[in-house]
């Protein structure tokens, strides 16, 4: 193969190099620009695409374009490019030259490492802090605790001993323990965000968990008044999952759904391949506009005045420990969260 030949058929190479006119219609191009955008010569740029933009740009005011950073989508993959466009007068009419470099591995590295030095600041905060909620939290547990047995004691040996009073004093004493138990949790899962935590891994087939996950599941549904529908796989697989942590996961991501609902409904489906198994979530709510679908696994971002923004980052921590992910995409008809973990040979 010739040095012009790799430029313009190799695959393997990672920028793409055209040339259209002034109807924005491809002139030329090598095999790596038309198997990004799909067209052939003779065809015009697609109308969705930021090359198209761009370049539109450049023929209306006539100038060349040097390093704009664009983004595009090639099938289910989004790309990222540094972007060159010169203008050049030839005899058939002005041609428009562009060079298209994939920059899409170095920005998901810089993204990978903003996310982890994001971590690493919320962990130091975390440590610095966690113990001065956690101690007072620990005495306030006991003081519940001893107040409970207190009580029971001095109403059982009372002529005031009332099977109503103990009861009533019972659930608000339930309730103080659950929140204490609330909070405990939240700052144990802030806390795994800047610190390593271990998750205890074995293989599990799906259809157990989801055996004794959907029950609460629904109980939960029917208590917020939001319909489910759950779709279970006629297929059985095994998963090297830490079951406690899964809950955790699809609970935060569950709970999102059921907020974003608004009297729609919830769906929930699992689908096995070969070497994975997804569980989708999808509500029926306004969705996520595309100008937030970037920051929603920042840190610290979020649209509720009653949340700090910490649980996707929780989620997306704990998947990458057991060896998946999770994808989210949405519309206007909702939002969809797709878990993806991978599947272990059974025993």
């Amino acid at each position: 193969m010739s040095v012009i030949d790799f430029f313009t058929e190799s695959p393997d190479i990672d920028f793409s190099i055209a040339s259209v006119d002034e109807l924005l219609k491809l002139i030329s191009a090598n095999a790596k620009f038309k198997a990004v955008y799909g067209i052939d010569v003779g065809e015009g740029l697609p109308d969705a695409s930021q090359l198209r933009k761009v370049v539109s740009l450049a023929i209306k005011q006539q100038h060349d374009i040097a390093g704009v950073v664009i983004d595009e989508t090639a099938g289910e993959r989004r790309l990222q490019f540094m972007l060159y466009c010169y203008r050049q007068e030839a005899e058939c009419g002005t041609m428009y030259y562009t060079a298209l470099f994939d920059i899409t591995g170095l920005c998901n590295f810089y993204e990978m490492k903003l996310a982890n030095e994001k971590r690493k600041l919320i962990g130091e905060m975390a440590a610095g802090t966690a113990n001065s909620i956690l101690n007072p939290l620990a005495v306030v547990r006991g003081s519940l605790q001893l107040i409970e047995t207190t009580l029971k004691t001095n109403l059982a040996s009372s002529h005031l001993s009332d099977h109503l009073v103990s009861q009533s004093v019972g659930h608000y004493i339930t309730l103080a323990n659950h929140q204490v138990t609330e909070i405990n949790n939240y700052v144990q899962r802030w806390l795994h965000l800047g610190k390593p935590f271990h998750l205890d891994l074995r293989p599990v087939l799906i259809s157990s968990f989801l055996e004794t996950y959907v029950p609460n599941l629904q109980k939960e549904a029917i208590k917020k008044g939001v319909p489910l529908v759950c779709e279970f796989p006629s297929e059985d697989g095994q998963l090297l999952i830490d079951p406690h942590y899964l809950r955790e996961v699809l609970n935060e991501f569950v709970k999102n759904a059921f907020e974003a609902s608004e009297g729609g409904g919830v769906r929930l489906s699992v689908h096995m391949s070969d070497k994975t198994s997804t569980i989708t979530i999808r509500d029926s709510g306004p969705g996520i506009a595309a100008d937030m679908m970037k920051l929603v696994k920042d840190p610290f971002f979020t649209t509720k005045e009653d949340s700090i923004g910490l649980g996707l980052n929780f989620c997306e921590v704990v998947l990458q420990k057991m060896g998946g992910h999770y994808e989210l995409t949405g519309d206007e008809s909702g939002t969809e969260v797709r878990i993806v973990l991978p599947r272990v040979p059974a025993e």
